[in-house]
């Protein structure tokens, strides 16, 4: 166990709140706070995993992420600062940089049982009740349609396509099947893959009715369609 390890969450605690005060993308500190909470509740069916690891990595998670700081590097400054080996400062920042659905896709293929924890731990906050604010909280920070009915999802989307936010498919609702729906099969613990099934529920739940008030009966067929293949 490492020196003040309780100490060292502390301080990140407060970096990670510091750094995202007024952030409106839904990558606010609230979010941090769900995520370093999955973390904790997940830690408890992993005990193999380093802690430490999983909840520093839990907390800084998105100081530097692509959407918000381009190509940043205040997480590895930080970690630095507070004295930690070099070693710990690599493993975390390599946690960190591993989850990126970008990168992952819906078929993660992550090194470390504290990679599958973080990955977990952030995308659960991505689904379910949770992420259908997100993701229309998101959609509106960078300006893209909610919907567009005559616009269905593209299919296969390749990385350079996904992180395109101006590609005529990119909405909110589109974003649902570009990433959203795929993640209940892409978590990699048992008990990330059980909450996963509740929240993904409540998706489908939502969208179903979405495109019933709207009488789209080629959405709900869609809809219902895509479920079936990734059962």
């Amino acid at each position: 166990m490492r020196k003040n390890e309780k100490e060292l969450i502390a301080k990140a605690y407060e970096f990670a709140k510091q750094q995202h005060q007024g952030e409106k993308s839904g990558h606010d500190f609230e979010h941090i706070k769900r995520v370093f909470a999955n973390a904790k509740t997940l830690l408890k069916k992993e005990p193999r995993a380093d802690k430490f690891i999983v909840e520093m990595s839990a907390l800084l998670h998105d100081i530097d992420d692509r959407k918000l700081n381009p190509g940043g590097n205040k997480a590895e400054m930080f970690l630095r600062e507070l004295g930690l080996d070099e070693k710990a400062v690599n493993t975390i920042i390599e946690t960190i940089a591993s989850i990126d659905f970008a990168t992952t896709g819906s078929q993660p293929r992550l090194k470390t049982i504290e990679m599958k924890l973080l990955f977990d731990s952030d995308k659960l906050d991505a689904i379910g009740a949770i992420g259908i604010c997100r993701a229309v909280l998101f959609g509106s920070w960078v300006q893209r349609p909610l919907f567009e009915a005559d616009c269905f999802p593209k299919k296969d989307l390749t990385a350079e396509e996904y992180k395109d936010l101006n590609r005529k498919e990119n909405n909110s609702i589109n974003h649902f099947f570009d990433k959203l729906l795929k993640l209940k099969n892409a978590m990699q613990t048992e008990t990330g893959r059980t909450e996963a099934q509740k929240r993904h529920k409540t998706m489908v739940k939502f969208l179903y009715e979405f495109f019933r008030e709207q009488g789209l009966r080629e959405w709900i067929a869609y809809l219902t369609a895509f479920e079936q293949e990734n059962q």
